[in-house]
């Protein structure tokens, strides 16, 4: 009965032995007819671009934005007329998906790990948050960014050449001493200006830091607040105006951009004249701005974003600075606040 019992399981073992064997093989067999044909997604664009864009050939873009504004759309409006320059036109070969953070940075890094993950040739991001979302985040697919102050300070790379490998695109740093020249000018003897950044944003801490010198180079006190919501910035213009300044100014700041109206009303109350980084808030009100053209540089990075879609690798792509400045003076203000307008800008006025 032993011997039986013995037999029996030796006789089982061997058969479960020479299945479970029989399993490996051919599974092996599999993995390497396979082995060809699997190519992680990240390998594949990072040492030959986007595979793809062919003749009649559709594509599929992710635009990943931190909250609309109007700057955002002429951000936009810049990219599309790129892509289109290039023969790439929304609605006919290329279909777009929109992530929009709605102002919330802390939406900013799903977003982008979704589109990671999901079948599109490429994510756009306009604002530094969303690149530095992407710098971070990013794993799989091509990223090109635009309206960034200086994307080196965002974490895109070292130098315009030495930039992460799946990303390229191009930066707009504000024209600081052009602004401030604008101020001195409609100001005479200006002594004092006060402004508001956040300083999570990589960018307007160094825009701060550039500003700093050239104020102090040109003998004009710079009066500076910290906040972290658009809901801060009425407050700190109003603390700002107590400290005896000339000017308010609002830099290329996201949040300076989405609380521009707490930054209007708080100028308006204080009868101080409010100057932008960012040409396109003027409508929304405010004396004058100096800065560059949100679609001229979405135009630049939408004909990048071209050549990535049609092969091109980003890493061989150096990142752009492109930053054609605008100046505009809104009469209706001047003339509110008792402001003389110079005649050297007679042509940069606004209603």
């Amino acid at each position: 009965m032993g011997l039986f019992d013995r037999s029996g399981i030796w006789a089982a073992v061997t058969k479960l032995g020479l299945g479970f064997g029989l399993v490996v093989f051919l599974s092996t067999i599999l993995l390497l007819t396979d082995r060809g044909h699997r190519k992680s997604p990240s390998k594949t664009f990072l040492t030959q671009g986007v595979q793809r864009g062919g003749a009649g050939e559709r594509f599929k873009v992710a635009l990943v934005y931190l909250a609309s504004s109007s700057a955002t759309d002429l951000c936009v409006q810049g990219l599309l007329e790129g892509l289109q320059t290039s023969g790439i036109t929304e609605g006919k070969n290329l279909d777009l998906v929109r992530g929009d953070a709605q102002g919330e940075m802390i939406n900013v890094p799903a977003i982008l790990q979704n589109y990671d993950n999901a079948d599109v040739d490429l994510i756009l991001t306009v604002s530094t948050p969303c690149l530095t979302g992407a710098c971070n985040r990013v794993r799989h697919k091509p990223v090109v960014f635009t309206c960034v102050s200086d994307p080196i300070a965002a974490g895109a790379g070292t130098s315009r050449t030495e930039h992460l490998p799946f990303l390229t695109g191009v930066g707009s740093f504000p024209a600081v001493a052009r602004n401030l020249g604008l101020m001195q000018k409609l100001i005479p003897g200006l002594r004092a200006v006060g402004t508001f950044y956040n300083p999570a944003e990589a960018n307007s801490v160094k825009e701060m830091s550039v500003a700093r010198e050239v104020y102090r180079s040109r003998g004009v006190k710079l009066e500076e607040l910290t906040v972290s919501s658009s809901n801060e910035v009425l407050q700190a213009v109003q603390i700002l105006a107590g400290k005896d300044i000339q000017v308010v100014w609002a830099p290329a700041d996201n949040i300076a951009i989405e609380g521009y109206e707490g930054a209007v009303k708080g100028a308006q109350d204080a009868k101080l004249p409010l100057i932008a980084d960012i040409c396109a808030l003027l409508p929304r009100g405010g004396l004058a701005c100096s800065g560059f053209s949100p679609r001229d540089s979405g135009l630049a990075a939408g004909k990048l974003a071209a050549k990535v879609l049609k092969g091109a690798n980003p890493k061989d792509l150096p990142v752009e600075e492109v930053a054609i400045e605008q100046t505009f003076i809104s009469k209706s203000n001047a003339e509110k606040l008792n402001v003389t307008i110079p005649q050297e800008y007679s042509r940069n006025l606004r209603p």
